[in-house]
């Protein structure tokens, strides 16, 4: 008996490592026109063209999400739906100011695109968003054509990266510096300290 039961202790450690490699993916956002408006609110609609991206944005090791959405009021529902609304495009160039820039139109295809951003998505959303520390922003006035997450090398840190190419084929980097949102064109004079690493795969 006494062998029987080693035995059987030994499959179990056998089998444990290969359940553990083969555990299922997290599951993917299922519904992004569903998560977006309850979110972000009705006024956002998804664009359909770009897939939800996943990353660690804000470096404190779970997952966000960056969807492309489209609204032409995108100040409107921000106090209702507890995010913020940045312009880190404008904000390069001197003039941040969402209140002033969200009447700007730099889309020529008269979208309204904006970047829609959830830290730690998965998570439950507060039922009080705390306005001086918001995990949802939106990011309004940034030029692209198609996004992607890239490791990005920051002052001797590792973080993760929106990348953002435009109709130009100008190729910007988006990133979190842990109050704001910044904007930078790779290989723009002072931007010597941002090194796109690589690109994620999800």
């Amino acid at each position: 008996m006494r062998s029987i039961s080693k035995l059987a202790a030994l499959a179990c450690l056998l089998i444990l490592p290969t359940l553990a490699q083969t555990a299922p993916a997290k599951a993917p956002l299922a519904d992004p026109a569903a998560y977006i408006a309850s979110q972000f609110g009705p006024t956002f609609k998804p664009d359909p063209k770009i897939a939800p991206l996943f990353g660690d944005l804000d470096g404190d090791g779970r997952e966000d999400i960056v969807l492309i959405g489209s609204s032409s009021m995108p100040l409107l529902s921000q106090e209702q739906f507890g995010f913020k609304v940045e312009d880190p495009y404008d904000g390069y160039f001197g003039t941040g100011n969402p209140r002033i820039t969200s009447q700007f139109t730099l889309h020529f295809d008269g979208s309204s695109r904006c970047i829609l951003i959830a830290f730690n998505w998965r998570e439950p959303p507060s039922s009080k968003p705390n306005p001086k520390q918001p995990s949802k922003f939106v990011l309004i006035n940034t030029p692209f054509e198609s996004v992607s997450i890239v490791n990005l090398r920051l002052k001797k840190k590792n973080i993760q990266a929106i990348e953002a190419l435009d109709r130009t084929t100008l190729h910007a980097l988006v990133f979190w510096d842990g109050k704001h949102w910044h904007w930078s064109a790779q290989g723009m004079e002072g931007d010597e300290s941002l090194r796109s690493v690589d690109h994620l795969t999800n």
